[in-house]
């Protein structure tokens, strides 16, 4: 099998394991509905909180309400993607634990296509829901003042491309990040058996930590969310780039535009760590 057909193959299956998992979760609607209605209340509250920092104080480090709810927006539609199609990776340590994980080594498909197919957690559509909701509603707002793009289709076309092809970009890296820090999380669980709370709190603490810009945080949190777990790099400076917003003081503004490459590395460094962490893996004994 050639390397096209087989990437055909591992497609059409994982296609498949998708439709098993979206039809699991549907013969239970009435719990499927009040778990995206669930998701989407919870989010909401959270969103409340931002509301409430911008009706005390008027503004934040320099951004305005529409500005920051931009950014909030883009974080919480990347963050539910990633978070509905790696649920594998969450229940990794439950595999390890009991065993199960051999199930999969044995199948003539690749564990980790098998982890992403496991579920496609539908659930996740109410805190994507959101998301969208804030990112519209950010984009009216901004869309009634002339001056808060940084470019104009009608002015500088090429760069207001630029701009958008870097958000779309960095949406898709946004979501690219947070899987490889479900992915290491997994990684770990070949050694922990139960995957480190750490990184829960980079996942997750990553998510709330992007929704805001990171100049508000401390010189040593905005390089470890620019470089070392670089969700900020990869959604906060194309933001910049879109919004004229400084970013990172010194850099050029279009060197902001190529923020979502970061992800490539990191991804990189996801798929080390899970090699490692199976090598090391001497299976369930039972």
């Amino acid at each position: 099998m050639n390397a096209r057909a087989g990437w055909r193959h591992s497609l059409a299956m994982y296609g498949k394991l998708v439709r098993m998992s979206l039809k699991a979760q549907l013969q239970y609607r009435t719990s499927l509905y009040l778990s995206v209605a669930g998701q989407f209340a919870i989010s909401v509250v959270e969103f409340a909180g931002m509301l409430a920092l911008f009706s005390r104080f008027g503004e934040f480090r320099g951004w305005s309400l529409a500005q920051t709810a931009f950014l909030y927006g883009l974080v919480n539609m990347a963050f539910p993607v990633a978070d509905a199609i790696s649920w594998g990776f969450d229940s990794m340590g439950q595999l390890v634990r009991t065993g199960n994980f051999d199930r999969l080594l044995v199948r003539p498909l690749s564990p980790v296509l098998q982890l992403f197919g496991m579920e496609l957690t539908v659930r996740r559509i109410g805190r994507l829901a959101q998301g969208m909701l804030a990112f519209g509603v950010a984009c009216v707002l901004l869309a009634r003042s002339p001056d808060s793009f940084a470019y104009s289709f009608a002015d500088r076309p090429l760069a207001a491309l630029a701009a958008v092809v870097s958000l779309s970009a960095g949406f898709a890296a946004c979501v690219s990040v947070f899987t490889s820090l479900f992915w290491i999380r997994a990684a770990f669980t070949f050694v922990t058996v139960e995957g480190l709370e750490a990184v829960n709190a980079l996942t997750y603490g990553g998510q709330q930590a992007a929704g805001y810009p990171l100049s508000a945080y401390r010189k040593f949190l905005q390089l470890f969310f620019l470089a070392a777990v670089p969700v900020g790099a990869v959604i906060y400076l194309p933001a910049c780039f879109a919004l004229g917003k400084p970013g990172i003081p010194g850099l050029p503004a279009w060197s902001l535009a190529l923020g979502p490459l970061a992800a490539i590395p990191f991804a990189f460094l996801a798929r080390a760590l899970w090699s490692a962490g199976l090598r090391r893996y001497a299976s369930g004994g039972g």
